[in-house]
């Protein structure tokens, strides 16, 4: 604690010409004895403060002294800070506030900063899902960073409830929703778990086996690519496409439509997105998707 107020306290003087013990006191909530200590202690380790005795004395440092906060420009400042204020809405994290504040000190007119990016909700969900969701990001990140397996219980998109034990590998944010990429024992294979669909979560504190080829981001005897789907969309949907799709992926025909083939791993259930599209997109290949997209809409018209 002490070193971290010596810290903001060398920061302050940065911004400061000259600031009083007093007003250093009031700042760091401590008092003006503790902010003479600590002014010792930073001179001891040659920090080149000034001293001014008197009715308007005070400390302030020489003037051609600079710490590293000049390693980063104010854009990149700005950059660090609007990062962190995203992140503080993704994550339940009150570290992220405080290294946010100090980046705030660090900026050369000291003034706060806003930075002009808002979330309004970090997934699609309910508040009260969404502040679950939290939770269950910052309780995973802890074991992915302690190298821990869990046990969960898990509700498949079929509504089949089971118990796994996985190795969590990292975090993605799709669609608006969480999903853990996971390496799971049942499964012997890397597997993504819907956060919203694990139910508990209990830690097995035993360090995992690395099954993880952090050469390419998957197992090492995975398929990479994935087997490539070929949709025809109509014109409107272009503009959304490319919420999705790079340019490489998409081909406009004489026609106007929109031609997108892209490769996918067939593991993950895609109809949900096709389905997104309506009347306004047509599965061109592999015929087993076009099969299975059919009698998905067969069974929503009967029901």
């Amino acid at each position: 604690m002490k070193t971290e107020r010596m810290l903001s306290i060398l920061i302050y003087l940065l911004q400061k010409k000259k600031v009083s013990a007093e007003e250093l006191a009031v700042k760091f909530e401590v008092s003006k004895r503790t902010i003479y200590r600590d002014m010792d202690a930073l001179s001891s380790i040659g920090i080149p403060i000034i001293s001014y005795l008197g009715k308007n004395g005070g400390f302030t440092l020489i003037d051609t002294y600079q710490l590293d906060k000049f390693t980063f420009n104010e854009e990149e400042k700005k950059f660090l800070l609007e990062g962190l204020s995203l992140k503080n809405e993704l994550f339940d994290s009150h570290q992220l506030t405080i290294l946010q504040r100090k980046i705030e000190l660090l900026q050369e007119n000291n003034e706060d900063y806003h930075p002009p990016i808002t979330v309004l909700s970090s997934t699609l969900h309910r508040e009260t899902i969404e502040e679950e969701t939290k939770v269950k990001v910052k309780n995973i990140l802890s074991v992915i960073e302690d190298g821990h397996k869990i046990c969960i219980s898990y509700v498949s998109q079929s509504a089949n409830l089971s118990n796994r034990i996985i190795q969590p590998i990292k975090l993605n944010f799709m669609n608006g929703s969480w999903y853990l990429e996971a390496f799971c024992e049942e499964k012997e294979a890397l597997r993504l778990f819907k956060l919203t669909r694990i139910r508990n979560m209990e830690v097995i504190k035993d360090k995992a086996r690395s099954v993880y080829n952090h050469s390419n981001g998957y197992l090492a005897n995975s398929d990479t690519d994935g087997e490539q789907i070929t949709l025809l969309f109509s014109k409107s949907e272009l503009g959304k496409l490319y919420d999705f799709f790079t340019e490489e992926e998409i081909s406009i025909l004489e026609d106007g439509r929109i031609k997108v083939a892209f490769h996918y791993d067939v593991n993950k259930n895609i109809l949900p997105f096709i389905m997104m599209f309506g009347r306004h997109v047509k599965i061109l290949s592999p015929q087993w998707l076009k099969d299975k997209y059919m009698n998905e809409i067969e069974f929503i018209y009967k029901s």
